[in-house]
């Protein structure tokens, strides 16, 4: 009996695991269309400083970035206002992984990107496993994205 219970509660917490991955990514979803749809209004200017204001930009495990394709410069950053400027084609994370060129790539190939990486997660500030989901701006050569942390 006592290997049941065990079962049934394993099973229970997994199932709540995944929900909260469900939530988390939709939650980045919905924050990611948000975002696009500020730009679409006001512009990549306005939009820009509103994001590195944080705010409603920066929630829990999850924030949104604004970066141009040629360098990979940071246009925004709603978790640290000072990387805007930053030049981070070249940047890796902690596995080695080019996480911004990978990320350019998708979204100029298909017009998004959902890239896993290995970054600080803004909770904690330990590094931990990410995603950074990425749209297009139309009509520019930029994205924007919201990295989040599961």
């Amino acid at each position: 009996m006592t290997i049941w219970m065990n079962t049934i509660a394993a099973v229970a917490l997994a199932g709540f695991a995944t929900l909260g991955l469900a939530d988390t990514r939709s939650d980045a979803k919905a924050m990611l269309g948000e975002a696009h749809a500020l730009i679409a209004a006001k512009g990549m200017k306005v939009a820009a400083a509103e994001f590195n204001a944080g705010g409603k930009w920066k929630r829990g495990n999850q924030y949104v970035v604004l970066v141009a394709f040629d360098g990979g410069t940071l246009l925004a950053h709603a978790d640290n206002p000072k990387m805007e400027g930053k030049a981070m084609l070249q940047a890796r994370d902690a596995s080695g992984k080019p996480f911004v060129q990978e990320t350019i790539k998708n979204v100029k190939a298909s017009g998004e990107s959902l890239v896993e990486y290995r970054w600080a997660n803004p909770s904690t500030k330990k590094i931990d496993n990410g995603r950074l989901m990425a749209r297009r701006v139309p009509g520019q050569d930029a994205y924007v994205a919201v990295g989040f942390w599961e």
